[in-house]
């Protein structure tokens, strides 16, 4: 399901490898994670519910999306900077508890406030392939934070996270078992010094940095909590 004013993108399946569901040990540096929320629903778990959702929208207002694994492929949708259009396309996808499911909710930080920039990405060397709305891959990646690294304010067009998975991601996950790999895992964490939710095909979610375990959903920071609105 594609909202009003997104273009669609073809279907394409990248070169870079997939990846596994792992996680990052806690951290004791300090996390760069003002911006952002990412939401993990993984398999066996249920889904966020529409409070919840409208809540991460409205503290993190600047575009929406979310990814799913079935087949072996992962499928990202992004670019809904609608609360309504974005819950109208997760409600036609009708997940289940048995579904793994990746959301991410922005706030922008560089390259301005666009569809094009929300998240997730593929995990892909190719530029012009972040800026894609819709697409099928072998793996997606959310984050939430500032990376340092690769922020650049005179880039209006890529992002810090973008341009992160084209340069750097792309090259250190070179195979699926990678994400199992402490040693890799923790590469990431160093050069990005923030969150990261990392799906492949079968599911399997991989996330670095610290998430709120709240009932079975992941949350990278709690600004998903209802209270804070109701």
């Amino acid at each position: 399901m594609k909202s009003s004013g997104r273009e669609a993108q073809t279907p394409l399946d990248f070169p870079a490898p997939q990846s596994d569901e792992c996680h990052t040990p806690e951290q004791n540096t300090k996390e760069d994670t003002t911006m952002c929320i990412i939401c993990v629903s993984k398999s066996g778990v249920q889904q966020p519910t529409d409070s919840t959702i409208r809540a991460m929208f409205r503290r993190n207002p600047h575009g929406v999306g979310y990814m799913y694994a079935r087949n072996g492929k992962v499928t990202i949708h992004k670019g809904f900077m609608s609360i309504e259009d974005f819950l109208s396309a997760v409600r036609a996808e009708r997940f289940t508890p048995q579904d793994s499911v990746v959301y991410h909710f922005r706030i922008s930080t560089q390259a301005g406030v666009n569809a094009a920039m929300t998240h997730p990405f593929p995990l892909s060397n190719q530029p012009r392939m972040m800026r894609a709305l819709d697409l099928t891959c072998r793996c997606g990646i959310a984050h939430n934070g500032v990376i340092r690294l690769t922020s650049d304010p005179d880039n209006k067009r890529y992002s810090d996270t973008a341009i992160f998975i084209t340069d750097y991601l792309s090259r250190i996950i070179r195979r699926k078992t990678d994400l199992k790999d402490e040693a890799t895992l923790e590469l990431i964490w160093k050069l990005a010094q923030s969150k990261l939710a990392i799906m492949d095909g079968d599911g399997y979610v991989a996330t670095v940095g610290h998430f709120i375990d709240d009932h079975g959903l992941l949350f990278s920071n709690d600004s998903y909590q209802t209270g804070w609105w109701y």
